[in-house]
């Protein structure tokens, strides 16, 4: 057992299942927050079993949290959408298996309910108290009530065919729920497969300068995190501009025109030599720099 003296400013942290209680010392405002790391998902999937296994009310529904995550995929961290799918899956083969036994049971009405906007009070399961979110139990003859598919056989003596689920998505629509998180937890390797692909290429398999900035660009919207992979892509793009604009240079003084002052730091007046070098290092570049042809050296 531990203590500790908070004081204004900081920050306690309690862990998953973590006992903690605290007193005021004085007149003050203290503030709770809940937030969610993507390892705290099996946990709270944990909670919720054990809640409803205690028959004990849930602070939120956990369901609908990690529906909402996968609602917005594209937003996620690629270690937080990986997190979700799993979780998801689990949720999704669950719920599968929940519906299966109400239909063996012969409930085959149905009615969908956006549960998100019911207040919690409203949509508890009678006998555990857990907070439904993606299916539950209802009566014809008794409205009052409510069940999650966990406790079917509790709702209330009425026949089965008074019976009928209320439901906030249909079996089609979750895995397409599950298949954005999927694409979105693998778009980094299929990204980065992309990019080696590209930075690989040679000859007149290679891909032009434009398609490198859109694999930059592609990064910077799906927020990928910095790896040596995205330098590696940043390093390519920026040597093969600093080379185009030289070889910009390069054709426009060998056509008569009147180069743009202090682009680069290379004269544009080389030897022969030098300028079959300068070619040697754009023909080494991950990309197509078409103004080669302009420079090639005569016979």
């Amino acid at each position: 057992v531990v203590r500790t003296n908070q004081c204004a400013g900081e920050f306690v942290i309690t862990f998953p299942r973590a006992y903690h209680s605290g007193f005021n010392q004085g007149y003050n405002f203290a503030e709770a927050v809940n937030f969610c790391t993507a390892d705290w998902l099996p946990a709270g999937r944990r909670c919720i079993e054990h809640y409803r296994w205690l028959h004990r009310y849930c602070v939120f529904s956990h369901e609908e949290l990690v529906c909402k995550m996968a609602a917005c995929a594209e937003r996620l961290d690629l270690n937080l959408a990986a997190a979700v799918h799993k979780e998801m899956f689990i949720m999704v083969q669950e719920e599968r298996k929940l519906r299966k036994a109400l239909l063996e049971k012969g409930i085959t009405e149905a009615e969908r309910e956006a549960f998100e906007l019911l207040p919690d009070d409203e949509r508890q399961c009678d006998k555990c108290k857990t907070t439904c979110f993606l299916s539950a139990l209802a009566c014809f003859e008794c409205p009052e009530r409510l069940v999650c598919l966990y406790h079917i056989d509790d709702l209330c003596d009425c026949p089965p065919n008074r019976h009928y689920l209320r439901y906030r998505y249909t079996l089609d629509e979750l895995p397409a729920m599950l298949h954005k998180l999927k694409i979105r937890a693998e778009s980094f390797d299929t990204w980065g497969s992309k990019v080696k692909s590209a930075l690989e290429m040679e000859d007149k398999q290679k891909k032009t300068l434009e398609d490198l900035k859109a694999l930059l660009t592609e990064a910077k919207e799906k927020k990928f995190p910095e790896n040596g992979l995205l330098h590696q892509l940043k390093g390519s793009v920026e040597e093969a501009e600093k080379c185009l604009a030289e070889a910009g240079q390069l054709a426009l003084s060998r056509k008569g025109a009147r180069p743009q002052p202090d682009i680069t730091e290379r004269p544009t007046k080389l030897t022969v030599d030098e300028l079959r070098l300068f070619i040697e290092q754009l023909r080494s570049l991950p990309c197509v720099i078409t103004h080669i042809q302009d420079m090639q050296v005569g016979n």
